[in-house]
């Protein structure tokens, strides 16, 4: 799934559409808008004033009106810009938008748990989302707060949205291995030592995965269609069976909280 630094790299590959008019709309499965507060033609003439993110949110914001149009990648979701003159022949291609530049950004989805929002509110939606990560409201004290006298697992806490935006399962691995904490102990148990690893940690993996535009296994690619390269950096996630690259265990894989969790049982505890 395509997570914060997924979501970040595909915004600032679009950014240079901003400003850019809006000619044309193609819903190809209705079924993908999943909020219509207007129709599609209702932006057609109107101008992108800004795209930006907001947890694993993309958000098209139009000038002079109250339209947004909010984009969420789910599973195997790709938003990404074809010239006009390159034909979009990929298969699960659900909604493109046509712009006076020459240009035109499709949205494809394989396993359709992403979708579209035609919104005047955004907020409705990203009120929900919790603190973002790289912003400087999000802290050691910030998590020692909500992780205080916790029993769910810290991994757990971690990925919900509705405390940290952004964070999935890849970067979540990453960040608990940098901070040296295995992700099944209690969030309530973690020292205030550990707490500020953690924060320092989610911070750093996040901002890797930024510089290396993602991390590609099968579907992600970036605003360009062109594969991230993060995965060539991954310490812990994916990599059950192989030796520890600081001690040289093994990476061991288990399920916590219902996701697939990967660490070193000698460097995190």
């Amino acid at each position: 799934m395509p997570e914060l630094p997924e979501v970040e790299t595909i915004k600032r590959s679009l950014a240079v559409n901003e400003g850019v008019l809006i000619v044309d709309t193609q819903v190809v499965r209705p079924d993908i808008i999943k909020s219509k507060e207007f129709e599609a033609e209702a932006v057609h003439g109107m101008t992108i004033k800004k795209i930006s993110r907001r947890g694993k949110y993309l958000v098209i914001s139009l000038a002079g009106s109250d339209h947004h149009i909010l984009i969420h990648l789910g599973m195997s979701g790709r938003f990404y810009v074809l010239e006009d003159r390159e034909e979009a022949t990929e298969k699960h291609i659900h909604f493109l938008i046509y712009l006076d530049n020459g240009r035109k950004m499709i949205f494809q989805d394989p396993r359709r748990f992403g979708g579209i929002w035609f919104l005047q509110n955004p907020e409705d939606i990203l009120s929900r989302l919790g603190k973002e990560p790289l912003e400087r409201d999000f802290s050691a004290a910030y998590l020692q707060s909500v992780a205080k006298d916790r029993r769910i697992a810290i991994k757990s806490l971690i990925l919900d949205q509705k405390i940290v935006a952004g964070i999935g399962n890849i970067y979540a691995d990453e960040a608990l291995f940098l901070a040296r904490i295995k992700p099944d102990r209690p969030a309530g148990s973690l020292s205030q030592e550990e707490i500020m690893r953690l924060s320092r940690a989610i911070k750093q993996v996040l901002r890797q995965g930024i510089e290396k535009r993602g991390t590609t296994f099968r579907d992600y690619r970036d605003g360009n269609n062109a594969r991230g390269e993060f995965q060539a950096h991954l310490k812990a996630y994916g990599r059950e069976g192989e030796a520890c690259l600081i001690c040289g265990s093994l990476i061991q894989r288990e399920r916590i909280g219902g996701r697939s969790s990967h660490y070193c049982r000698s460097c995190q505890k």
